[in-house]
């Protein structure tokens, strides 16, 4: 080991270089705490032993003077003091040192202490080893999980949710969304929408939602019947994913032509028609189970269609809204979704939402993906 010495007094100086070189270790030898804390930064030792009354700059003030530079390692320091002067050592262990070296020296003490010290500079290799090891597996690990995001923001793209009647928030609880939102228009009076809550969370969660939003824009580009793209994507979704994973599903059309909302829920809270004042018209109820967990030959892919007789707008949500805690536990729930869509007109509903649980929550953060949509039926 490196060890640095400081000692006023040239005997001791010379006593502890003795025994200390003597037993194969490195010394630095100081007079007072200011040459210490000099050749504590110059040359980084492992070790330092440190008298309390010196000249200059005391043991007392080194000591706080070289614990207050920054270092990645960390170095013990010794008071050397005799065992009469009791409240140099409590003063010394005060002002940031760890142990203490009983005067006159003792070579068994000595080595013992040095051992000790051996062990935890050991020990300490050991550590910032395996530190910087994290650190390559966290780096690389970084990189993937970038390049994946690159990847799924290729795969799920929200560019046909731009549309003059629809709004919608999307809140993920972590780097990957088990939630997600698409809508597809085909023409001025229909539009293809979907709100998927893949169960789990992050990554995990994350690709069973390409599977869905793939078979949704393929299927909704042909025109195809809610039934048919429904029933596909269970299918999907049964064949290609793990038993445990499967995805809550709202998917449906609206139609201004015909006034009418068709809608197939599995799983999801009830989507909710809302009239001008806020009020729900009708509420198109999870009917199903989840899309994924029954073969094709016992999926159920009804539909419900329901004409609305004025203007209306539809709010399709996730569960991650409703179940979000804030800091003492308390649900946001259904009445949190109620109040800030009845308080507010239709285009203006989901920033209410959004407003109205992030009060909620405070500077808490919602430890569930979070989405919400909403379409005016004109």
């Amino acid at each position: 080991m490196k060890i640095l010495v400081a000692d006023d007094l040239p005997e001791n100086r010379a006593l502890l270089d003795k025994l200390l070189t003597r037993m194969r270790h490195q010394v630095v030898l100081a007079a007072n705490g200011g040459e210490a804390v000099a050749l504590f930064a110059a040359t980084d030792p492992d070790l330092v032993l440190m008298d309390i009354m010196m000249p200059a700059m005391d043991g007392l003030q080194a000591i706080k003077a070289i614990r207050a530079i920054g270092r990645d390692k960390w170095t013990p320091i010794f008071v050397v003091s005799a065992l009469s002067e009791t409240e140099d050592i409590v003063a010394g262990l005060e002002a940031g040192a760890d142990d203490y070296l009983p005067k006159p020296f003792n070579q068994a003490i000595l080595q013992a202490k040095l051992n000790s010290v051996q062990r935890f500079l050991d020990m300490q290799q050991v550590i910032a080893a395996d530190t910087a090891q994290l650190k390559i597996y966290r780096d690389r690990n970084e990189t993937e999980q970038l390049f994946l995001q690159n990847i799924f923001a290729r795969l799920i793209r929200q560019n046909d949710l731009k549309d003059d009647y629809l709004q919608f928030w999307l809140k993920p609880a972590h780097r990957f969304s088990g939630d997600l939102i698409s809508a597809r228009r085909i023409s001025q009076q229909q539009i293809y929408f979907m709100l998927a809550d893949s169960t789990g969370h992050g990554l995990a969660a994350a690709i069973p939602t390409v599977i869905v939003n793939q078979a949704f824009q393929a299927m909704t580009r042909k025109g195809l019947a809610i039934a048919i793209i429904v029933r596909e994507i269970n299918r999907l979704l049964y064949s290609q994913m793990p038993p445990d994973r499967f995805v809550a599903l709202t998917i449906g059309m609206i139609d201004s032509a015909r006034k009418s909302i068709e809608i197939w829920n599995g799983g999801l809270p009830a989507a909710m028609a809302l009239n001008a004042a806020g009020e729900v018209m009708h509420a198109f109820q999870s009917r199903h189970t989840f899309a994924g967990i029954l073969p094709d030959a016992e999926f159920d892919d009804r539909c419900e269609l329901w004409q609305w007789q004025a203007a209306c707008e539809l709010f399709v949500y996730s569960d991650g809204l409703t179940d979000a805690q804030n800091a003492e536990h308390a649900r946001f729930g259904p009445h949190g979704v109620i109040a800030a869509l009845s308080a507010n007109p239709a285009g203006r509903r989901i920033d209410a939402v959004k407003a109205a649980l992030e009060r909620h929550l405070a500077t808490g953060d919602a430890h569930d993906d979070i989405s919400c949509m909403a379409i005016r039926c004109l």
